[in-house]
C-alpha cells in the first residue's frame, strides 16, 4: 500500500491531479472560516461551544454545521455548503421521472447537459431562498428555534450577532451566501474534471472530516466521566452505538456488493 502511494507522485499526470485536488481543498477550508460581512462570528462560535458543553439543544444547527464543515459556526461565506446543489439534483431527478418532457430530454443527445444546467439554475434559487432565511435568522436569532439559548451568549459577550441589521445586510448576505454556494459547486466540478474525481463527494467528506476531531472530543466528554463527575450518558450506550455503527457499515457493504445469480436456460 505504501508503494502504491509513493507511485502516485512518480506519475506526472496523477501527481498533478492530486496536487490540484489538495489546492482546492485548501480553498474550501479557507472559505469555511471567512465570516460573512456584518456578522459577529464569535457569538455563534461561543454558542456552539456552550451547546456542546451543556449537552442539550442545537442538534439541527450542529448537524448543518457538520455538513458545512464548521462554516455555519463561523457564519462563513460557505455556510450554505454544498447542500443546495444536492437538493436541486434530487429535485431534478424526481422531476425527470414525473415530467415526460424532462424524461425525454434526459434520453436525448445533450439532454444531460441541459438538465445539469437546470440543476444549477435551481441551485441559485435555493441559495437565494436559504441565504435570505439565514440573514433573517442572524438578525433575529432569538426567534430561531434551532438556536436555543443564543441570547444568553449575546448578553454575556455584550455584542449583537448583527451590528447593522436591515435590508442592506440581508441583500449583502444573500449575495455572499449565493456566490459562496455556487463557488463550491464550481470547485467540485473542477475536482471532477481536473482532480481525482467525485468533487462534490470530496467536498462533503472534507467538511465532515474537519469536524471529526471536535466530535470525538465531545463524545469523550459525553461518555467518559472526568473530574469526579459522572458521565452524562452511560458508557454502555457508547458500546451499543459503536456496535450499531459496525452493523450499518457491514449491511451497506453487503448490499452494495450483493449479487443474485440467475440461471439462464
Amino acid at each position: 500500500m505504501i508503494s502504491a502511494f509513493t507511485n502516485i507522485f512518480k506519475i506526472p499526470e496523477l501527481r498533478q491531479r492530486v496536487l490540484f485536488t489538495l489546492a482546492v481543498i485548501v480553498i474550501v477550508r479557507a472559505g469555511s472560516v471567512i465570516s460573512t460581512p456584518g456578522v459577529n462570528s464569535e457569538v455563534l462560535r461561543q454558542w456552539f461551544v456552550n451547546v456542546a458543553d451543556a449537552q442539550s439543544g442545537g442538534g439541527v444547527a450542529a448537524l448543518f454545521n457538520l455538513f458545512s464543515g464548521g462554516a455555519l459556526g463561523h457564519a462563513a461565506i460557505f455556510a450554505l455548503g454544498i447542500m443546495p446543489y444536492i437538493s436541486a439534483s434530487i429535485m431534478l431527478q424526481l422531476m425527470t421521472a414525473v415530467i415526460p418532457q424532462l424524461g425525454r430530454m434526459s434520453r436525448e443527445d445533450g439532454g444531460r447537459q441541459k438538465i445539469s444546467q437546470y440543476t444549477r439554475y435551481l441551485t441559485i434559487v435555493l441559495c437565494i431562498f436559504q441565504g435570505y432565511l439565514l440573514a433573517l435568522s442572524f438578525e433575529s436569532p432569538q426567534s430561531n428555534p434551532f438556536l436555543p439559548g443564543i441570547m444568553d451568549t449575546i448578553n454575556r459577550l455584550g455584542v449583537p450577532l448583527v451590528s447593522d441589521p436591515g435590508m442592506g445586510f440581508r441583500l449583502l448576505t444573500v449575495v455572499t451566501m449565493t456566490a459562496g454556494g455556487m463557488f463550491l459547486v464550481w470547485l467540485g466540478d473542477q475536482i471532477t474534471e481536473r482532480g481525482i474525481g467525485n468533487g462534490i463527494s470530496i467536498i462533503i467528506t472534507i467538511g465532515i472530516i474537519a469536524q471529526l476531531p471536535a466530535g470525538l472530543i465531545q463524545a469523550w466528554r459525553t461518555f467518559v466521566p472526568s473530574g469526579g463527575q459522572a458521565a452524562a450518558v452511560s458508557p454502555m450506550v457508547l458500546v451499543l452505538l459503536i456496535a450499531f455503527l459496525i452493523f450499518v457499515v457491514a449491511a451497506v457493504i453487503a448490499v452494495t456488493q450483493a449479487t443474485r445469480r440467475i440461471s439462464v436456460q
